[in-house]
């Protein structure tokens, strides 16, 4: 059950990160500070090679994302803990991110009835309405593995700093 809810709900809900750090949270912060923000490197001077982390740092809270796939973001907090630091985020979905999911289903369902009821068309037959789940089910699943790439890459930052 927890790999399956980790799959199917980790979109939806999000999840947690804890990492015990052997840093105080002082340079921990400084390090996260130093690890955004900045410029990228780039192949022959204008293709971006490397994600760019942008964010900001306020004493040991923290919210950082990817600068072009900023739908999911990682907002935490650095504690301190004896022998060093405790990060502790959630990653999950902006809402401007679930505002324009549901925009763009409302635009899909309407543009699906609006194709389907044309003459030439499906019709608004069993068949037209198949066509047009299968093409909701298509974008649903392209969000979904976006939103798991982008986790996985923002927990990747998260370990590297």
């Amino acid at each position: 059950m927890d790999l399956a809810r980790r799959w199917v709900l980790s979109p939806l809900i999000g999840e947690q990160y804890v990492r015990d750090v052997a840093v105080a949270p002082e340079a921990l912060a400084s390090r996260l500070r130093s690890a955004i923000n900045t410029r990228p490197k780039r192949a022959l001077g204008v293709l971006k090679v490397h994600a760019e982390w942008v964010g900001l740092v306020a004493g040991n809270d923290f919210a950082v994302w990817e600068k072009q796939q900023h739908a999911t973001i990682a907002t935490g907090r650095i504690r301190g803990r004896r022998g060093g630091s405790r990060v502790e985020a959630h990653i999950g979905v902006r809402r401007r991110t679930w505002v324009l999911m549901l925009v763009f289903f409302a635009l899909f369902v309407l543009a699906s009835i609006g194709l389907l009821s044309r003459e030439e068309g499906l019709g608004l037959s069993p068949t037209g309405l198949a066509v047009a789940a299968l093409g909701a089910f298509v974008t649903l699943t392209l969000f979904w593995s976006a939103s798991l790439r982008q986790r996985a890459a923002l927990k990747a930052f998260l370990n590297q700093t």
